[in-house]
């Protein structure tokens, strides 16, 4: 199972990486346009807006199955505490993308009969990554690799040079 986890966060991880190329393509196009050619594109605006809310949704599960989110540890604890301490993190961030997942579908259900004027295309599209990624989230909540380097995890505070 972890094997196809990795898999899947690599290859969520290559369509992150085309969506913010396309992201920086489209708004290179916009600023060119607009300051040295003097034209707008009138679509570029929402359809960079579009592309940045499925970056950043899609990007979070790719994160967190790698353990790259920010930690800021303000005690330190010994292992025991530790231990439960990230548990505890865990299931509360599973518990949040539980109730994001949730309330983001009802956002695009809501959303599914409206349209884009810009684009023509139903408003939803800018839900959907909503319950996706949070749903996502979970799955690499769940199935990340185990925190310490023995276990084949990431070690959890890297050290820096």
């Amino acid at each position: 199972m972890s094997r196809i986890a990795s898999v899947v966060a690599d290859v969520l991880g290559a369509v992150v990486v085309a969506l913010f190329a396309t992201l920086m393509a489209l708004t290179l196009l916009q600023v060119v346009n607009r300051y040295l050619i003097g034209a707008q594109l009138f679509w570029t605006e929402e359809v960079i807006r579009l592309t940045l809310v499925w970056v950043v949704l899609l990007a979070t599960p790719v994160a967190l199955y790698r353990r790259q989110e920010i930690k800021v540890d303000l005690l330190p604890l010994p292992a025991g505490l530790e231990r439960g301490k990230v548990f505890l993190a865990t299931a509360a961030s599973v518990a949040f993308c539980i109730i994001l997942a949730r309330t983001g579908y009802d956002f695009t259900m809501r959303a599914v009969n409206g349209m884009s004027i810009t684009l023509g295309v139903s408003r939803a599209w800018f839900y959907v990554p909503i319950p996706l990624g949070a749903g996502l989230s979970v799955l690499a909540l769940i199935l990340r690799p185990a925190e310490s380097a023995s276990d084949g995890g990431v070690p959890a505070h890297p050290e820096t040079p």
